[in-house]
């Protein structure tokens, strides 16, 4: 029996890091899936948080070599879920002293 590979018109890939050669290094968990759907996809674009010169990336540090990806863009994180609350000491019921 031949099992077919699963492969996609495009790949929508977020990395934290990149060059302008398209070379990519994603972070914590992005590692588990990104670098084999940029990959399968037959366009692979690339967000990307910092876009630095050629040679900048140690080449041990690539997880995705720029030959997969078709597109790049730069764009900053969104963190909507996270809000910063501080609460003033008279709040707390003068706990910090």
């Amino acid at each position: 029996m031949l099992e077919t590979s699963l492969t996609a018109d495009f790949a929508l890939i977020r990395a934290c890091e990149a060059d302008v050669y398209g070379n990519l290094v994603y972070n914590k968990t992005a590692r588990n899936f990104n670098p084999i759907m940029a990959t399968a996809g037959s366009i692979t674009i690339a967000e990307t948080e910092r876009l630095v010169e050629a040679g900048r990336i140690d080449a041990d540090r690539i997880h995705t070599p720029g030959i997969f990806v078709h597109s790049l863009v730069v764009g900053e994180q969104q963190k909507r879920i996270e809000k910063l609350t501080v609460a003033s000491p008279a709040e707390i019921g003068g706990a910090i002293r």
